[in-house]
């Protein structure tokens, strides 16, 4: 006796295709979870205001969001079309820190001496990294986690900060895994991703980040501790130099 083929369900968006992405709850077909991104990311760029004529951007990523950058690149490049925009990129190799990963991606942002920078970084990024961050008592990075912020002069945009890297499913080129080469954040990361497969926290997690504030590295923006000025990486830096 043959089993009973499976019920496919259909994309609730469009009804013709089968869904296959969970994109804010819905589930979507291929095309119109992609659709729903570049809307979502071109919604960023407007409200934001973040994106002149003529601008020099720089995108900034450790090499574990190679695929992501790409994308939000070819994004930008698309909404953008007649926008003349110039998009460099800057990507560094991660340190099995993720802390020193991340300082050393802000340290060659600083250098390179852009004014607009896209960070393409995911929520499940950060909420795992959030989850790091209590748990080793260094909040570090959370300072940048905004859809913009401004530090030292420079604007960073993070245009898929409340999106989930799995909700980028629907492009061809997105794994949905990240490995940061940090052992404890990629084991949050895959625990995020077991425990929130609806990836509704992913767009919620935000207001728990109002609790996280105060004073940050003069150097790199990290947060750090009320008596200090500088983080242990700049500090470590500035020693070595003497």
């Amino acid at each position: 006796m043959q089993g009973k083929n499976k019920e496919v369900v259909l994309c609730v968006k469009c009804n013709r295709f089968e869904g296959e992405v969970n994109v804010s709850g819905k589930l979507l077909c291929v095309q119109c979870a992609r659709d729903e991104i570049v809307k979502r990311v071109r919604r960023e760029l407007s409200s934001t205001g973040f994106l002149e004529k003529n601008d020099r951007v720089l995108i900034a990523y450790p090499t574990f969001y190679g695929n992501v950058a790409a994308l939000i690149k070819d994004i930008v490049s698309r909404i953008c079309k007649g926008c003349n925009l110039t998009i460099d990129e800057v990507k560094v190799e991660p340190k099995g820190d993720i802390n020193e990963t991340l300082w050393t991606l802000f340290k060659e942002v600083f250098d390179l001496n852009y004014k607009k920078v896209i960070l393409p970084l995911t929520a499940d990024f950060f909420l795992s990294y959030l989850i790091y961050s209590i748990s080793s008592l260094n909040h570090g990075f959370l300072s940048y986690y905004d859809l913009v912020t401004e530090f030292r002069g420079v604007k960073f945009f993070i245009p898929l900060f409340s999106t989930p890297l799995q909700e980028l499913k629907g492009f061809s080129e997105i794994t949905g895994e990240l490995n940061t080469k940090d052992e404890v954040l990629d084991e949050i990361l895959k625990w995020s991703h077991k425990e929130f497969q609806d990836n509704e926290i992913f767009h919620t997690f935000v207001n728990s980040l109002t609790i996280f504030s105060g004073k940050r590295c003069k150097i790199c923006g990290a947060y750090v501790r009320p008596n200090e000025e500088y983080c242990q990486y700049c500090l470590r830096l500035s020693s070595q130099k003497r």
